[in-house]
């Protein structure tokens, strides 16, 4: 984690992977609606990916946009922890470049950070939030884990799943990223940073199913990570009530 910070309040982290039908909506989304000093990150795997070209043509006209080469192994774990490292910001948040999250978000998530939580969840299960399109499965197994994670885990979020996610930098002096699958790391975060003390909410948010280019989510490949975490949560809490 870079210890360079300046006065750039908080990095949005966006990994890319052939995003260049939806990154120009993305971004004049996000300039249009985050009304927060920020810095964009653009984390990319290689030279030939589509989104490239176009967001060097919005670099232009967005100053704080940054294109930055994954300084790791490729993938988006790899992507994200790239971001982490060179994130100038006091907050880190992680957002999807295919229009699947809402940026005007981001100003709620901020408040609640500022008022000394550490993560702040973006919940589509909350009263106010939404879910609109995505598989009737991958639904179902979302909302499953967001009702019982309060229940069985004891964390504050109804939505255990959710990627869009902002952190405090301080939490990544603490805890180091083991997942090796794909969005489950944001729950392995969670996971471990409640465990750790770390302060924990909500806020809601619309959650949209992308209408341009192929989703990258590879359900059957990554269920198995995120139920491993849930149970690893599962354990953790066991052992503490067991130990009072």
């Amino acid at each position: 984690m870079s210890k360079r910070i300046n006065k750039i309040y908080l990095s949005v982290i966006v990994p890319v992977y052939n995003e260049g039908t939806n990154i120009t909506k993305f971004i004049y989304g996000l300039e249009s609606s985050v009304n927060i000093k920020h810095e964009v990150l653009i984390i990319y795997d290689f030279d030939e990916d589509n989104t490239m070209p176009v967001v060097k043509r919005l670099k232009r006209k967005f100053k704080n946009i940054k294109l930055i080469k994954n300084i790791f192994e490729s993938g988006l774990i790899n992507a994200c922890k790239t971001g982490f490292k060179k994130a100038n910001g006091n907050f880190l948040v992680v957002m999807s470049g295919d229009l699947a999250d809402e940026p005007k978000t981001i100003n709620k998530m901020y408040e609640l950070a500022k008022k000394g939580y550490d993560i702040v969840c973006a919940t589509r299960y909350s009263k106010g939030g939404k879910q609109l399109g995505g598989s009737l499965v991958k639904t179902y197994l979302s909302k499953f884990a967001g009702l019982t994670t309060p229940i069985l885990l004891g964390i504050p979020t109804s939505d255990l799943t959710n990627g869009f996610k902002m952190y405090n930098r301080k939490i990544f002096k603490k805890i180091k990223i083991e997942s090796q699958g794909g969005w489950e790391f944001t729950m392995e975060i969670l996971i471990k940073a409640h465990f750790l003390g770390f302060k924990i909410t909500e806020t809601p948010s619309t959650w949209y199913e992308r209408t341009l280019g192929k989703s990258k989510f590879k359900l059957l490949k990554w269920l198995p990570k995120y139920i491993y975490w849930y149970f690893w949560g599962i354990s953790q809490r066991s052992k503490l009530l067991l130990n009072r």
